[in-house]
């Protein structure tokens, strides 16, 4: 079914024919439900928002597996942004809470807490290193030509950091987590820092000990019942029959200035829709592909080079109270495909039978990739064993396990990422009607709260163009 724009039920039309409807909002990940969620604070509900899957929440979903609940990664709410987190507020209610959790680094097969601090350091590496990663982080900081353009993020770790802990920490990691090397990613991929890092500092956790706020990587909402019931309640406020599932875009025409057509893939048929105006959150590389007629050479070529990350996630479901107290583990160690893992429980204790734990183990990848196609048993089996040789778990707790598989997870913010992406949104911004956002949508590295601002601020503008 589609809702036409003036809010009436009618029957997907036959193939070749078309159907005129509002607002077509393509996906219904975080973007796409805070758009039409916008749209009924904006009492609009002449909208449809088209999905390809049977569910919504896109890749911030929370699947159930018997009396277990998981998150499609280490999702958290982040009060940032005043409006959102008012916003979400009021949608979740009591059900957001305020979670502190450590986050820490299995480093040569100790656990240090992240971010790190010197007796951190100390900790992991000895007296030895640490002396040299705070002697290489002291004369980066004074010897460093600031004057002089940081020219990747491989530049930028060195500078910012020191040459020892930037080939320790950062470089290594950043680049099995992205899949190319730290000279060919931009500098914009460094999203944390190392606090308070210094020989003062040093001495101050070797004789006094480190406040165990230090090493907090910070509070964070969190709903109940997992973050993907953020969605959840999203797709709540939508008006009953514009949330579509099953409806994959497989096509758009266009004029000069405009998306004159969307082509719709229900399964059995296929049917064109014709929306006044189109409000898209797939990936832009997809847009551009089905596009009719084909963009210019320069637009294609941009298209060539984009590129998203994707992740492959092992759920293991344990018997047993607790892993860790830690919000995230990263793993360090090169020696190993997965990245990063997490324990929902330590969010949420609703998240897994009472005396029962689970982990989500993240295995970042290429779709092109042997780890994106290789067999769920075997994955699983991998992961059991590395995570039992570690001494993280025993074989024998695990009772059950999931695959889940996250396609264009994450923008990659290669050296000149900006460039490329902006030849490509700047030939979808010449058509008038179509508005792009989410990560995909805008290829733009953002979470919850940035799409509810932006969400609110598209709308703003739809209705503007509708007058």
């Amino acid at each position: 079914m589609v809702r036409n724009m003036h809010g009436e039920i009618d029957m997907a039309v036959e193939d070749n024919e078309s159907e005129a409807i509002g607002v077509a909002i393509l996906g219904a990940g975080p973007a796409g439900l805070a758009c039409g969620w916008a749209m009924e604070e904006a009492g609009d509900s002449g909208y449809c928002v088209f999905e390809k899957s049977s569910v919504h929440g896109g890749n911030a979903r929370t699947v159930r597996v018997g009396d277990f609940l998981y998150d499609t990664g280490p999702h958290r709410f982040h009060a940032r942004d005043e409006n959102a987190t008012r916003r979400i507020g009021e949608l979740l209610g009591t059900e957001l809470a305020t979670v502190s959790a450590p986050a820490r680094i299995c480093w040569k097969g100790k656990f240090v807490d992240f971010p790190l601090r010197p007796f951190q350091i100390l900790k992991g590496g000895g007296l030895l290193y640490t002396l040299r990663a705070s002697f290489n982080f002291m004369t980066s900081r004074i010897f460093d030509d600031r004057s002089r353009e940081v020219a990747h993020f491989a530049d930028y770790a060195n500078r910012r950091f020191g040459k020892t802990i930037a080939e320790t920490f950062l470089i290594p990691f950043s680049e099995r987590l992205w899949g190319m090397k730290g000279s060919e990613l931009s500098p914009d991929i460094a999203g944390r820092r190392l606090p308070g890092f210094s020989v003062l500092g040093l001495i101050k956790d070797l004789l006094f000990g480190a406040k165990s706020s230090d090493h907090l990587e910070g509070r964070f909402l969190y709903p109940r019942l997992g973050y993907g019931q953020i969605s959840d309640r999203m797709a709540d406020k939508l008006t009953e029959g514009n949330l579509l599932y099953g409806k994959k875009v497989i096509g758009f025409t266009a004029n000069d200035d405009s998306i004159v057509s969307v082509r719709i893939n229900d399964g059995p048929t296929e049917y064109e829709i014709k929306p006044e105006v189109v409000i898209n959150t797939l990936p832009i590389t997809q847009v551009v592909e089905m596009l009719e007629p084909k963009p210019p050479q320069e637009v294609l070529e941009a298209v060539g080079k984009l590129r998203f990350r994707d992740v492959v996630l092992v759920i293991l479901f344990l018997d047993r109270p607790s892993v860790s107290d830690a919000a995230v583990t990263y793993f360090q160690n090169s020696e190993y495909e997965f990245s990063r893992a997490h324990e929902p429980r330590n969010r949420s204790v609703a998240m897994s039978p009472e005396g029962k734990t689970s982990l989500v183990v993240e295995f970042p990848c290429f779709q092109t990739e042997e780890i994106w196609m290789r067999e769920d048993s075997q994955l699983i089996e991998g992961l059991v064993a590395s995570l039992d040789e570690m001494g993280l778990i025993e074989r024998s707790d695990v009772i059950d396990s999931d695959v889940h598989r996250l396609p264009d997870a994450y923008p990659v913010y290669f050296n000149g990422y900006d460039e490329v992406s902006e030849v490509v949104l700047n030939y979808l911004a010449k058509f008038g009607n179509l508005w792009s956002l989410g990560r995909g949508g805008s290829y733009f590295y953002g979470h919850v709260h940035d799409f509810i601002t932006e969400a609110s601020d598209v709308i703003r503008a739809v209705e503007s163009y509708r007058i």
